[in-house]
């Protein structure tokens, strides 16, 4: 009997393990959810937020594109939900089972033993069978074992008025699990009907796209002139900073030169090497002491940099795309982020402002992070200037506007003199 005890709490304990780990589960699931939820909104918001008579751009498709991208992400966590909630629902069925049959044998067992009370219910009958003793200590063992029987009897009922319990509240979870479902289902059919609407507005809105391609070429065309100057000015900013490494490296190899010719013939090498510490470095950024430090710090920080604007939506994506519906490729050197007009951006780490300047009447600002760089540019004014240190999070000018009078940045990040994708850097949002 202590055995069965032992095997049916440890299946109760093991059950309401499995019950916690599942509800927190689903608890992550849905907290995601709406996180996804209200991001989608914000895509929404951006997207009304530009004029209803603006002809159709590359950023509204971005905006459209991602949004879809956001709702399949939706319904995938829902599926999730879906998948352990059913988890959930044949783990109960099994323990309902589990319950009914332990149900059964209990109340067969307690039959058993009131049918042997009864054919044995006679006072008589148990005075005889404690007066039959061969001895005293028989008599008071017999005793022992009356008392130990009724307290059986006892503990069966008792248990199966417990397991009768917690048969029904695994019934009641049961019901509740397929309530869940049917909720989510519900919520599933919601968001399937969203996705399709959303499809149907792209495809709406690429036709629109299709109608423009060769004013669209045109303004694509004045763009990559425009981010072909940025990246020349980029790439003369960190030019420089190469330089200056290695004119600063060839310098501390003449003074290494220098110490040795001087040096007395007994002293020590380790004073030399004190006195030009980085002069037998390679003349690189990536090998210089100085800013690997600061290079191995930004680089702990891939995918979890903050974004450089407060609101933000990525209207154009790094790097090469094609533009559905049309025979245009884009290829961006960053990603274009639409913001508030005036809002402040930010330096996403801490580092040495390697650069201030101008490109096509537009403000830029060029971060050192070892040999990591980034730049912010469309700036309508800076509050920093060359040489000065700065601080993650730390404001280093406002957001300008696009031509549409739409708040707009383009962040770029380099790795040396090679463009990188900044969303690998910046935090999901």
């Amino acid at each position: 009997m202590r055995k069965f005890l032992i095997v049916l709490f440890s299946s109760f304990f093991l059950a309401a393990l499995a019950m916690d780990a599942s509800a927190q589960s689903r608890e992550e699931l849905e907290k995601k959810r709406k996180e996804i939820q209200l991001e989608i909104e914000e895509l929404q918001q951006a997207q009304n937020a530009i004029r209803k008579d603006k002809k159709a751009g590359l950023g509204q498709l971005t905006l459209i594109q991602s949004k879809l991208k956001k709702r399949n992400a939706v319904i995938s966590n829902i599926n999730e939900q879906v998948g352990m909630i059913d988890k959930n629902i044949f783990s109960n069925n099994r323990e309902i089972y589990r319950f009914k049959k332990q149900l059964d044998t209990l109340r067969l067992q307690y039959g058993k033993t009131i049918e042997y009370a009864y054919k044995n219910r006679s006072n008589y009958d148990m005075l005889n069978f404690i007066f039959s003793a061969s001895s005293f200590n028989d008599a008071i063992r017999r005793v022992s074992y009356l008392k130990s029987y009724r307290n059986y009897r006892d503990e069966q009922v008792a248990n199966i008025r417990k397991t009768s319990q917690q048969l029904m509240g695994k019934i009641n979870v049961l019901a509740q699990n397929k309530k869940e479902k049917n909720e989510v289902l519900q919520e599933q059919t919601k968001q399937m009907k969203n996705l399709e609407s959303e499809k149907q507005e792209q495809s709406a809105f690429v036709s629109k796209l299709k109608a423009r391609e060769k004013e669209l070429e045109k303004d694509m065309a004045a763009k990559k002139r425009l981010e072909r100057n940025l990246q020349n000015a980029i790439a003369a900013v960190i030019q420089r900073e190469i330089l200056a490494a290695r004119k600063k490296a060839d310098d501390d190899a003449k003074k290494l030169a220098a110490a040795n010719a001087t040096r007395p013939p007994n002293t020590p090498a380790a004073v030399v090497e004190k006195a030009a510490p980085t002069a037998r470095k390679a003349a690189t950024l990536e090998n210089t002491p100085e800013v690997t430090k600061v290079s191995i710090s930004f680089e702990k920080n891939l995918h979890n940099l903050p974004w450089p604007v407060d609101k933000a939506q990525i209207t154009a994506p790094f790097g090469k795309r094609k533009i559905e519906g049309t025979t245009l490729i884009e290829d961006n050197i960053g990603v274009t982020i639409a913001t508030q007009v005036g809002g402040p951006v930010k330096a996403v780490f801490e580092g040495t402002i390697s650069s201030v300047f101008d490109v096509a009447g537009s403000q830029t600002v060029t971060i050192k992070h070892g040999k990591y760089f980034t730049t912010y540019y469309n700036l309508s004014s800076v509050s920093v200037s060359k040489g000065q240190d700065v601080k993650m999070g730390q404001v280093i000018g406002k957001a300008g506007t696009n031509d549409d009078g739409e708040g707009e940045i383009l962040f770029v990040v380099n790795v040396e003199s090679r463009f990188v994708d900044p969303e690998n850097w910046l935090k999901s949002r």
